[in-house]
């Protein structure tokens, strides 16, 4: 068993080939060093984010120790190897005895002379067959390569939205199905059943349900398969929040900018917005059912939208033609 080994690399995005690695070299060193190679003139996800991913995937592994080098190259191309060695060796507690890479590698004899003094122990890139370039064009394609800590990164959000009895939770529910992955429900049913009906709920109620509704999202990312469905967001939150408490205007004003502020946390959803043309539904907490202020409630969410600048892509027409189009899209969207 080696004493001390290094095994560095950019990790962008670190897959199961490095997973891989990292394991066979955890067990043949006391100690291992994990090194992140890094650079704000590279096109790279943020290496903060690479970092992180590398602790969790390490966590379990007293002797692994994660580290960070920071070097100023555009390109691996152009990358200073003689520069990185120096920088790593001066974080690296003790001497190296083990330096591993991948048999990429083998035949150019760089790292043999970077570290002269040190075993040069070369992975198979056979074993699982993947690299981040690949990863980085296309990850979608490549999606079950990704360690679970790092799917939420690449996984799809879609925003199912509109009014009141236009079938969002169907249609969310029936998209995770197909697609085998998770969905975050809405929560507003919750509460307001919670609360005794929605003739006793008051202004405190929404930013509850805006919170628990993020955190949800959260959690149901972390097991999602390449695409998470969410059955209404916090902007819809504050329209039904406007809709109840019209005249209270002060009152809620703090728990509208609430609603905003989570609503650009999540700028990376693709909204899908459906038209209420389908025949409304009484579930027990529904009150908007008249068609003329169902026009009026819609064109007033639709407002909202347009204030906070958020696209949105409109999709009308029965169930059967709704789940089409969203099958469709959603093909498109995850390859």
């Amino acid at each position: 068993m080696y004493k001390l080994g290094m095994y560095g690399g950019s990790f962008n995005p670190p897959h199961l080939g490095h997973v891989n690695d990292i394991i066979e070299a955890s067990a043949m060193c006391k100690k291992l060093y994990v090194v992140l190679s890094y650079s704000n003139n590279r096109d790279e996800i943020d290496h903060r984010e690479r970092f992180k991913w590398l602790k969790l995937l390490t966590k379990e592994m007293d002797w692994v120790k994660v580290i960070e080098v920071f070097d100023n190259d555009n390109s691996k191309e152009t990358y200073n190897w003689e520069k990185g060695r120096d920088a790593i060796v001066a974080k690296i507690d003790g001497k190296l005895d083990v330096v591993f890479c991948g048999d990429d590698y083998k035949n150019t004899n760089r790292f043999e002379k970077l570290y002269p003094d040190c075993t040069i122990h070369y992975f198979s890139r056979d074993i699982i067959k993947i690299s981040s370039t690949e990863i980085r064009k296309n990850p979608m394609k490549y999606f079950e390569y990704l360690p679970k800590v790092v799917r939420p990164y690449y996984t799809k959000k879609i925003a199912i939205i509109g009014t009141e009895s236009c079938g969002k939770s169907t249609l969310v529910r029936n998209l995770a199905k197909l697609y085998n992955t998770t969905y975050v429900e809405e929560l507003g049913r919750e509460v307001c059943d919670n609360a005794g009906g929605i003739d006793n709920m008051t202004p405190e109620d929404f930013p509850e349900i805006m919170f628990r509704h993020k955190v949800r999202e959260l959690e149901a990312i972390k097991e999602a398969n390449r695409v998470l469905f969410i059955d209404t967001e916090a902007i819809i939150t504050t329209y039904y929040l406007k809709l109840l408490f019209e005249g209270t205007k002060e009152k809620i004003n703090q728990i509208i900018e609430i609603g905003n502020s989570i609503s650009k946390l999540n700028n990376n959803y693709l909204y899908i917005f459906l038209e209420p043309d389908v025949k409304w539904v009484q579930d027990g907490t529904r009150t908007y059912g008249e068609d003329e202020v169902r026009e009026n409630n819609n064109k007033m969410l639709k407002e909202m939208l347009k204030e906070r600048n958020i696209d949105y892509k409109i999709i009308n027409g029965d169930y059967y033609n709704r789940f089409q189009e969203m099958r469709e899209l959603v093909n498109k969207l995850i390859g």
